[in-house]
């Protein structure tokens, strides 16, 4: 894990003001999700948590809360856990921010399942009720498309986010490279 990120992404998700990610998906960093997210080893999680809180986005500026991109109720079920909540509360915790799980997520097929057509409508999302003007950073996993995130963001500014920052451990090649920068501005 020492050896991960931050990396900056080719581009931002629209509704998402700043982003950093850990590593490439097809590197090492890719190993670590797919480790944690299919086979249940979650010995990184707390040094993953430590690298993406220090990304180094709040020295001067700390977020208000933490959250995560939810999976669907069938997946969570399905693995017994929520692997990027796990992520979320290592982050919130080396960060000493509350960790709360904000967004909610309709019913759906995974998005890795998805063809790039369905990837880029989204999985639908809504936001819990928070402090209005809060700065949140959202914890991902992999980012590919980046409509997950930017579905989560735009449920969180609907809600009264002010700031919202994203980092996820890894990210794909086409997702960092194929999206026009967003044009997205506070």
């Amino acid at each position: 894990v020492a050896h991960l990120g931050p990396e900056p992404l080719v581009w931002t998700p629209p509704g998402v003001d700043r982003i950093r990610v850990l590593g490439r998906y097809d590197g090492s960093a890719g190993v670590l999700v797919r480790g944690l997210k299919f086979a249940n080893r979650r010995t990184p999680v707390r040094a993953l948590g430590s690298a993406l809180a220090g990304i180094g986005f709040w020295d001067d500026d700390p977020p208000d809360l933490v959250t995560w991109v939810p999976s669907t109720v069938e997946r969570r079920n399905r693995r017994g856990f929520e692997h990027a909540a796990l992520l979320a509360r290592a982050t919130g915790r080396e960060l000493g921010v509350p960790v709360r799980r904000l967004l909610l997520r309709a019913p759906g097929p995974p998005q890795a399942t998805r063809g790039l057509r369905q990837r880029l409508r989204g999985p639908a999302m809504r936001s819990r009720r928070f402090a209005h003007g809060a700065s949140i950073v959202i914890v991902d996993d992999v980012v590919t498309t980046g409509t997950s995130l930017s579905m989560a963001a735009n449920a969180l500014r609907a809600a009264g986010a002010s700031r919202i920052s994203a980092v996820a451990v890894a990210a794909t090649t086409g997702g960092t490279t194929q999206r026009p920068a967003s044009r997205h501005r506070r």
